[in-house]
């Protein structure tokens, strides 16, 4: 019957053209959607947990410079009190 119609068989191309460009990104997206839905709780617990670990690793690793950056500084205060302390040698009086 539509092709019995003035102009039928264009306004079929057309309709089967509008649900390819529209019908397969929904049917994509939909798919998308749905897998995400399903598997990504799974997926994202265990990556959850693996971030959980980096950050504790980065922060050990933090504290572990910190303490060790706090001991150099304090080395060096250390060095400069006993140069201060040490008395002037001969060369440093030739030297003025």
């Amino acid at each position: 019957m539509l092709l019995q119609v003035p102009g039928g068989p264009e306004l079929l191309i057309i309709l089967l053209v509008l649900a390819l460009l529209v019908g397969i990104p929904v049917v994509l997206a939909g798919v998308f959607l749905f897998t995400r839905v399903i598997g990504g709780e799974s997926a994202d617990s265990d990556e959850i947990a693996e971030l959980k670990g980096r950050i504790d690793e980065l922060e050990a690793e933090l504290a572990a410079g910190s303490e060790a950056a706090h001991n150099e500084v304090t080395v060096e205060d250390k060095r400069a009190e006993m140069d201060d302390e040490r008395p002037a040698s001969s060369n440093d009086d030739a030297e003025r």
